[in-house]
């Protein structure tokens, strides 16, 4: 029988996923798939077809279908959103939807090429019950319903050469929008008693022309707090009201100086008194990044804060009595404090505990991997590895999973294994900006600089309150491109300089040819690390290229 020959043909193409899915697999996996099932067959299906497309291909728990024109695409995806949201909470359940206009390859009733992957990318970028759409799509829609899509810039995505505009859409609703549901009955009574639970709340109401920054912040609040999958997410109306030891609630009004002045206070859910108070200021025509920026920089201040009063509730107990998540939650309180090989113990005795707990999988197989890199012990980096499979095992759609075995994989220099889980990881968290910063090291070490640059530039610009390591990243990055100058300002910002720190710093300093600071920082390092030699630092940092590692050594003053 002859082949269908491929075609191609215009075609708005819309991907849909579901938010939260590997934490509602973790949490119950026969109800998860059968509300998948309910969802794709009363909702996603039914839709599809009333707007005239077509359903190509399931993927998990997300969908990618065609349709003839981008008009009835968006308002497929606008219908699904708008019926979810009207739907009973204890059944909601969120997607994210992205669509594209674009050439397609038809191979039967299949579709290919980059429109296809340009949708499911914009996807990942929309907001938890939202719709992101391409700038063709809006410029087809925008005379009939582009004024209820938000402008969201230039985005550069993921093997997509060309960057691609973006606009967003967020259906009306009021109160706050789920990142995900209460671990499937939506009830706090589902939720995990032991975790961490953090409430998201609205303390004022807003005006009109604020309401929907406000659903935004919100939402994305939401949504960067799920991606720890350590800490349980709920709206602030859930019952049992600060019933649980660590029990939070964030708690967001407008201020009354300015259209878009948030006044942001955390607090214990049972007590009055308030951890912090901090205002973000938006600009008047703010964008989507910008938002995003305000929601992680209010998450990093609350991850923090958790962290900090958990461990030290925890810590009024006998340690002997702690449950594994409490030796999890600790050993996380000492990495945030940037005391990793002091957070070791507690991250293996967690897995001792609870061999289910994911999180402490991911953190113990980090943790063996930095010990590797500071005393070049082989025997870790083969520990780190079998770890970080069994983290891998127990779910291969957890984000920190994958974080920690591209980690491993990148020490052991199995780039093209390390650059597969990055990747996925990122698409799982898109949000975590630890991660795309530590990406951004992996292509340093693999030549990429002009990438690794912007990818770090780019993680700064989101963190307002960067982690001391950021420094280090941009640092090595600055003194491979040859800004030695700005590489010295980079390393000299970490506050606690390891043998690693002051090795690079004494490279940059040999690379400016100073040769008395350089002989200084090589003589600091050796104090910290008496096994310190060129071979402990190729052994320890993995170069892809001969080149970049001669001038690392530099650093003892053999410049090649």
């Amino acid at each position: 029988m002859a082949s269908v020959p491929v075609k191609r043909r215009l075609a708005a193409i819309m991907a849909t996923d579901v938010v939260g899915y590997a934490r509602l697999m973790e949490s119950d996996e026969e109800a998860t798939l059968a509300l998948i099932k309910a969802l794709q067959a009363d909702v996603i299906a039914p839709n599809i077809e009333r707007n005239g497309g077509r359903i190509f291909k399931l993927i998990g728990d997300g969908t990618l279908s065609v349709f003839d024109s981008a008009t009835g695409a968006v308002e497929c995806a606008m219908a699904i959103q708008g019926e979810l949201v009207r739907s009973e909470p204890g059944a909601r359940m969120v997607l994210r939807i992205g669509i594209n206009l674009a050439d397609v390859l038809v191979d039967g009733t299949d579709m290919f090429g980059d429109g296809v992957n340009v949708a499911s990318r914009v996807e990942a970028g929309a907001v938890p019950g939202g719709i992101s759409i391409t700038d063709g799509v809006y410029h087809q829609i925008a005379a009939r319903i582009g004024g209820e899509f938000v402008e969201g810039g230039e985005k550069r995505l993921k093997n997509i050469e060309r960057p691609v505009r973006v606009w967003h859409w967020q259906p009306p609703h009021t109160g706050t929008m789920k990142a995900e549901p209460s671990r499937i009955a939506g009830s706090a009574a589902s939720l995990d008693r032991e975790k961490v639970l953090v409430r998201v709340g609205v303390a004022s109401s807003a005006l009109p022309h604020q309401q929907e920054v406000m659903g935004l912040i919100t939402s994305g609040l939401e949504q960067f707090l799920s991606e720890r999958h350590w800490i349980d997410v709920a709206s602030a109306s859930a019952a049992e009201m600060g019933s649980r030891s660590h029990d939070y609630t964030v708690s967001i009004g407008i201020h009354g100086a300015g259209p878009f002045r948030l006044n942001v206070r955390f607090l214990r859910t049972s007590a009055t008194s308030i951890l912090w108070s901090r205002a973000f200021d938006l600009p008047a025509d703010c964008d989507i990044d910008a938002i995003e920026s305000v929601a992680a920089g209010i998450v990093s201040l609350v991850v923090d804060k958790v962290l900090s009063a958990a461990s030290t509730t925890i810590a009024r107990k006998s340690e002997a009595s702690w449950s594994a998540y409490e030796y999890f939650l600790y050993g996380r309180m000492l990495d945030a404090k940037h005391l990793l090989p002091d957070a070791e113990r507690f991250f293996q005795k967690a897995t001792e505990l609870d061999p289910t707990l994911i999180d402490a999988h991911a953190m113990y197989a980090l943790a063996l991997t930095y010990s590797f890199s500071m005393e070049g012990v082989i025997e870790r980096l083969r520990r780190a590895e079998d770890i970080s499979r069994i983290g891998l095992q127990l779910d291969n759609n957890h984000a920190f999973s994958h974080y920690a075995a591209a980690s491993v994989q990148l020490v052991m220099r199995n780039y093209d294994g390390a650059e597969s889980h990055y990747v996925k990881a990122r698409d799982l968290a898109p949000g975590d900006i630890e991660i795309r910063a530590d990406h951004a090291e992996m292509l340093h070490y693999v030549g990429d600089l002009e990438t690794a640059a912007t990818e770090i530039e780019e993680c700064f610009r989101k963190a307002k309150y960067p982690p001391v390591w950021f420094w280090a990243v941009r640092g090595i990055i600055r003194f491979q491109q040859g800004r030695a100058d700005d590489a010295v300002e980079d390393f000299e910002n970490i506050p606690k300089k390891s043998w690693r720190s002051l090795i690079l710093l004494a490279a940059a300093h040999a690379l400016r040819g100073d040769e008395v600071r350089r002989r200084h920082n090589e003589v600091e390092a050796r104090s910290l690390q008496p096994r310190l030699s060129p071979e402990l630092v190729q052994r320890t940092f993995p170069y892809r290229n001969e080149g970049a590692l001669a001038k690392l050594l530099g650093a003892f003053g053999a410049v090649a």
